[in-house]
């Protein structure tokens, strides 16, 4: 049981060339445009392990952002400034889980693994009716009239 995932991201500066190119027909001159834009990719391989974490965080004892306004779920993201082939400068991501979080998951995960199971509603019914002897009570009620 990690919880410890690793996946990037790559945000570019775009130019009014760029935005032109990634919009093609529907660019509008009159519109406002991100300056930066980029793609997370997470690898399928990782998808378990992060639901995991976002699984387990949700029961610990979370913040809530202001400007949110929302409890949220922390992860980790370190970045570098680096250079593509041809020249492009741009900000390399990363993201992990933060590491409190992911502690306090693992806790929250440990102590449901032992745990007992919670009975069905079959089984609460057949303990019931063996601690009654199978025997139905019926109160008295006085008449109010």
């Amino acid at each position: 049981m990690t919880m410890e995932f690793k996946f990037n991201s790559t945000v570019f500066r775009n130019t009014v060339e760029d935005q032109k190119r990634l919009y093609g027909d529907k660019y509008d001159s009159n519109k406002s445009y991100p300056e930066l834009t980029g793609t997370i990719s997470i690898p399928k391989a990782q998808l378990p392990v992060f639901i995991e974490y976002l699984h387990w965080a949700l029961r610990t004892e979370l913040k809530t952002d202001s400007y949110l306004n929302d409890v949220v779920i922390p992860v980790k993201i370190s970045g570098w400034q680096k250079e593509s082939k041809n020249g492009k400068k741009f900000l390399s991501l990363a993201y992990s889980p933060d590491y409190k979080t992911m502690m306090a998951a693992r806790e929250a995960k440990e102590a449901s693994e032992l745990a007992p199971p919670a009975p069905t509603v079959q089984e609460a019914a057949d303990n019931l009716a063996k601690g009654t002897a199978g025997t139905v009570v019926q109160t008295q009620q006085d008449d109010i009239f």
